[in-house]
């Protein structure tokens, strides 16, 4: 370990250095610069720790061979990226923020993303506060010159929240944290935000609430906020987890937790069911012709006296990711019923659209038809937000339709899907 804090000393002393030389001289700015930052900063990231060396030293040479390179502010945040990656050496985390910050070659978003470092690695410091706050001021500064930048603001207010939490100042984590959440439910200014993404991040900022309530031994409140999550979130990492440290914690033991569990369980399910089937539609499906990924064409006339599960998704859509598993186990428990899931992806063409729909395919639903969509046929669904996905009954009605994921999705899919093929006697 100390030699390692001496190779990274060392090396910093190198690039610091190489920063200082030509502090007043005009920039430098050449091709071979941009080709050599992009060397080691471009492409997919380090994989191991001997890589985020290499790309390391490969940055600081290029500080030493142009030590007034227009491209010192990238530079020194990238290094403090990889850095993070070889240390968890608290101080020398800071030393290293401290010292690149101090030379003022940061650009703009420099702060945050020494605040989410220390944050990340948990270092309890007087800085990781500053840096937060100072991220916090940065982006309400570019918020009053830019329009939609209230997203970066709700993000900066995050990661404040959590650095009053790592500093045991849990009732101003606690309003930070409020604050988030009213602002990803109510905000206007964040810009073209979907349904489902936005309360993704609802349920995330109320995760991250739960986790202060939880540190702050606020049973009753932690016990509360948890319960509703386990019922409604979207994002459901962990949420069962904390739940049953909220439960501990306001009961005092774990004894009867299964009983609750269930009973919150089968509370949330009826309400569902009485909601969903006021949800019931009779429209008629657009029409539709789709790729297979191993070219065979499928249309809406091709699937007549099926039941039909239709998914539009997006490789960069979180909640669709987290749906397709759902539909995979729907799948399964309809296995034996004639019923045909399309998942039908709506990223745009490129080389490598195909390996990563199969990928996705490979890793989370198997079971399902992926096919190859655009945007032009989910608006004709008419739903301009994804994950949208819609029952069509066996004669191509529409029959129930949703945008967005949530928690009810599987009780209220299985339940309206098992309606439609009744309803029309499907086997």
């Amino acid at each position: 370990m100390y030699f390692n804090k001496c190779k990274l000393v060392a090396s910093l002393a190198i690039c610091l250095s190489a920063y200082s030389v030509c502090f007043a001289q005009q920039p430098t700015h050449s091709k071979e610069e941009i080709k050599r930052f992009n060397q080691f900063r471009g492409g997919s990231p380090p994989e191991t720790t001997e890589q985020y060396w290499e790309n390391i030293r490969g940055l600081e040479q290029l500080l030493t061979d142009y030590p007034n390179t227009f491209l010192k502010g990238d530079i020194s945040i990238t290094l403090l990226n990889y850095y993070q990656h070889v240390t968890d050496d608290p101080h020398l985390l800071i030393e290293l923020s401290d010292k690149m910050l101090a030379l003022q070659m940061y650009s703009n978003g420099s702060y945050e993303t020494a605040a989410r470092i220390l944050i990340d690695k948990k270092v309890r410091s007087e800085k990781t506060l500053l840096y937060a706050q100072n991220a916090l001021k940065e982006a309400l500064q570019n918020q009053k010159k830019w329009e939609n930048y209230g997203k970066r603001e709700l993000i900066c207010r995050d990661l404040l929240a959590r650095a009053h939490q790592l500093l045991g100042q849990h009732d101003r984590a606690v309003a930070e944290a409020k604050t988030v959440i009213r602002g990803w439910q109510t905000r206007k200014d964040l810009g073209d935000l979907e349904l489902a993404n936005r309360q993704a991040s609802v349920d995330k900022a109320k995760t991250h609430l739960l986790r202060i309530y939880i540190d702050q031994k606020a049973w009753t409140e932690a016990y509360e906020l948890a319960s509703e999550l386990l019922l409604t979130s979207v994002t459901r990492t962990d949420i069962a987890e904390l739940w049953s440290q909220a439960y501990v914690g306001k009961f005092g033991s774990g004894k009867g937790m299964s009983k609750t569990y269930a009973s919150l369980k089968d509370e949330w399910d009826k309400k569902i069911i009485q909601s969903v089937e006021k949800e019931r539609i009779s429209r008629p499906a657009p029409t539709f012709e789709v790729q297979k990924l191993d070219g065979e064409k499928i249309t809406l006339a091709d699937l007549k006296g099926k039941a039909v599960v239709v998914t539009f998704w997006a490789g960069w859509c979180s909640p669709c990711i987290e749906e397709l598993p759902y539909l995979q186990k729907l799948k399964e428990q309809f296995r034996k019923q004639n019923v045909e899931f399309l998942a039908v992806n709506i990223d745009q063409d490129s080389s490598t659209r195909r390996d990563l729909i199969a990928s996705f395919r490979y890793q989370s639903a198997p079971l399902l038809t992926f096919a190859l969509g655009d945007l032009e046929m989910r608006k004709a669904f008419g739903s301009a937000e994804i994950p949208y996905t819609c029952i069509i009954d066996q004669n191509g009605q529409i029959r129930y339709e949703r945008k967005g994921l949530g928690a009810d999705f599987s009780v209220a899919m299985a339940h309206q899907l098992q309606w439609v093929i009744g309803m029309n006697g499907a086997k």
